[in-house]
């Protein structure tokens, strides 16, 4: 999937391999246990500016110009989202998110979503006032993020409980999976509860672009007055075929992926 020869675009995103890799061994850990089911979802937003959310994907190769070794080739690809929100009548938020990918974020696209503490969180649609009333410069996805951003209902998480939460990961065509995840129990992020998860998935992914085993492991942390997903380390392999548009020919696969998420705070 990734290729031997380096790009240019691989020149600008060299600095997020570095910071990405890094930021593995300080993925969220659980400090309390859940002794008694927290509610989760009460208020629609909170501070929160930013999102990004790469996906490293990189495999070995034993020979380079002649020389003989192991060689790791590597890309990253994935996308940053800054926010800004306003209310929108009692307990919603109207929510602009400005989406660039990470090797090209000059040119932005606009996604409007509202999001309210019952649970309900859609894409701009006709009849919508304020902000929302601009619409999305791509409604299915607005539509997606909607669901993406966090949880979409107010709910009770038990200590058995198990979520089914979406993610679309760049490899580098988006790849969309769910992952089955675990409350492991509490912690603390910037002043806020949060609720850290251990997620698996282990699945044979099938699409115009991928017939790969697809294996995932790591934890996602959900800030618990919003259910928004603040920040996932997930790592895992992905073996099979690929092709990165319709009309390219099929090629193996067998790559290790590293996926984050992270939220900074305004």
């Amino acid at each position: 999937m990734s290729e031997i020869w380096p790009r240019p675009a691989q020149c600008a995103v060299a600095a997020w391999i570095a910071v990405v890799a890094s930021l593995v061994g300080r993925a969220p850990s659980a400090d309390t246990p859940i002794s008694l089911p927290v509610e989760v979802m009460v208020s629609p937003w909170g501070p929160f500016a930013r999102q990004c959310d790469p996906t490293r994907v990189s495999h070995d190769i034993y020979s380079w110009r002649g020389r003989v070794g192991i060689w790791e080739v590597a890309n990253v690809y994935g996308t940053c989202t800054g926010f800004s929100a306003m209310p929108s009548g009692q307990n919603a938020e109207q929510i602009t998110a400005s989406v660039g990918e990470i090797d090209q974020p000059e040119s932005p696209t606009i996604l409007r979503i509202l999001r309210t503490s019952g649970g309900a969180a859609r894409a701009a649609a006709p009849g919508d006032t304020g902000l929302l009333a601009r619409g999305s410069d791509a409604p299915e996805t607005a539509l997606m993020l909607a669901g993406d951003i966090g949880l979409t209902a107010r709910q009770l998480i038990h200590s058995d409980q198990v979520l089914s939460l979406p993610v679309r990961l760049s490899v580098p065509f988006h790849l969309d999976i769910l992952l089955n995840c675990h409350p492991d129990g509490g912690h603390t992020e910037h002043g806020r509860d949060t609720l850290v998860f251990s997620c698996t998935l282990d699945q044979k992914v099938r699409t115009d672009h991928l017939d790969a085993q697809v294996q995932l492991a790591g934890v996602e942390e959900i800030d618990v007055q919003t259910g928004v997903r603040l920040s996932s380390v997930m790592t895992g392999r992905l073996s099979g075929r690929s092709r990165a548009s319709d009309d390219a020919a099929w090629q193996s696969a067998d790559d290790r992926l590293l996926y984050r998420r992270e939220t900074e705070f305004e």
